[in-house]
């Protein structure tokens, strides 16, 4: 009699769930927006800066929201939880449609858009992947971080077609309706928060027993004042603050920029597509790249590209600079993504992924809300983007110096020295004996060059 067949392992079928959230995520809160503010402004009578506040607001509550949402992830159903955004969401971007003033276009998206994406966006997806790989974690969040590019590249271009052919209200209908048609079955049907839910293990690998509940790893979560002492915790998360500033302003201002160069909304949201193609080039190549080297070393580079690409649209470009200069933006931002993800599921332990993030991104929140606010209200007090492009630069280098500055055991797979690879098994927090932050007794000979 044949011995039973392996059961076929699910982790890639959670990262195209994690690739369909990336890419509803990015076109119903980020990509997209930035169509929609020059005709916000013209129907409301209203400025940029109060625009860009509202989106700064929906950040802020979505970042006092992330610790909270984290702990859900790491004790919850990743599939309830991700299917209940999508239908907040959905319904919020509709509701949007038939707004008849200022205040309640804000009311509505700094709530049940913003907790709705909140709900299936960055944060669970990354989660979902980060639980089913380890030694292919780079390149599993690459592809998965790589739905936001693609939606990034196609949601602007859809927007602006639907805003000049039927208008804004509808562009929002149809924006709405779309984006629950295509996540609500991939959530129902396909995602599985956990491997040892189904009796499998991280990439693949036999499951250490039986299938477990989605609560099973509550016990793992650390205390929340033993994160604000760890020194790389918080370089982390405030360099990732100040870089993720320019995916944040780029996509909100880059469309409103590019029309005042004189360029028609089709040439604008057209520039986001060579932000999309090099964006999808960086996430998979840094993510793949990520597996392999100290990540320190991809993020730095990753920086430099993001401040050339503001530099470039600092000397006042032609539309083939500005284009270039979206390429430019588009490899750094790509980068830092699944970068992010490597390192805080390489430091800390998995099961505690979703708490980690949270709790990193409510520490932020002043750097990440704050943005598009001090980019909006730059502009108006001095009718150009030049001071805030300049804010963008000071934010990357401080970012520069924080990522320079933290300390990290050797990735899995790769000796101290970066020449021969050992067996790997989890990251390098995951890997510890200890049952704190592995920072906090590393020494000289452990840490990453």
């Amino acid at each position: 009699m044949l011995p039973a067949a392996a059961p076929r392992f699910l982790g890639w079928r959670m990262v195209f769930a994690g690739f369909v959230a990336q890419f509803v995520y990015s076109s119903m809160s980020f990509s997209a927006f930035g169509v929609f503010v020059t005709p916000l402004e013209r129907e409301f009578d209203t400025s940029r800066a109060t625009l860009s506040s509202a989106f700064g607001l929906s950040l802020l509550a979505m970042g006092a929201f992330a610790p909270v949402l984290g702990r859900w992830i790491d004790r919850g159903s990743l599939r309830r939880i991700m299917l209940a955004g999508v239908v907040m969401a959905s319904a919020g971007t509709c509701l949007l449609a038939w707004a008849t003033a200022l205040w309640q276009l804000g009311v509505i998206f700094c709530t049940l858009v913003a907790f709705g994406t909140a709900l299936f966006g960055p944060l669970p997806s990354m989660a979902l992947v980060a639980n089913w790989f380890v030694r292919k974690r780079g390149i599993a969040l690459g592809v998965t971080v790589a739905g936001a590019t693609i939606g990034g590249a196609f949601a602007p271009v859809l927007a602006a077609f639907l805003i000049d052919e039927f208008g804004w209200r509808s562009a929002l209908l149809a924006l709405g309706l779309g984006a629950l048609a295509i996540a609500a079955p991939v959530f129902a049907l396909g995602v599985v928060g956990r491997p040892a839910e189904v009796g499998q293990g991280p990439d693949g690998d036999a499951a250490p027993g039986g299938p477990a509940s989605h609560a099973g790893a509550s016990g793992r979560a650390y205390a929340t004042a033993e994160l604000l002492r760890d020194r790389n915790f918080l370089l982390l998360a405030l360099g990732m603050a100040l870089i993720f500033t320019s995916p944040i302003v780029s996509m909100l201002h880059l469309v409103p920029f590019a029309e005042g160069l004189g360029f028609s909304r089709q040439e604008a949201a057209f520039v986001f597509t060579p932000v999309a193609l090099c964006s999808l080039l960086g996430k998979l190549a840094f993510g793949a790249v990520s597996d392999r080297i100290d990540p320190r070393h991809a993020l730095r580079f990753a920086v430099l590209l993001l401040g050339a690409g503001w530099l470039v649209l600092l000397a006042g470009p032609g539309y083939r600079e500005l284009l270039f200069a979206g390429a430019l933006l588009g490899l750094g931002i790509g980068a830092v993504a699944p970068l992010y993800g490597v390192l805080v599921g390489r430091y800390f332990r998995r099961e505690a992924f979703g708490q980690v993030m949270g709790l990193g991104g409510l520490l932020t929140l002043p750097i990440i809300a704050g943005a598009n606010p001090a980019a909006g209200w730059l502009y108006d007090a001095t009718g150009a983007y030049r001071a805030g492009f300049v804010l963008e630069l000071a934010c990357l280098a401080a970012a520069g110096l924080l990522v320079s500055a933290l300390r990290l055991e050797a990735p899995p797979g790769v000796s101290p020295a970066g020449a021969a690879p050992r067996a790997s098994g989890e990251g390098a927090g995951e890997m510890s004996t200890r049952t704190g932050p592995p920072v906090l007794g590393v020494t000289s000979e452990g840490e990453a060059s």
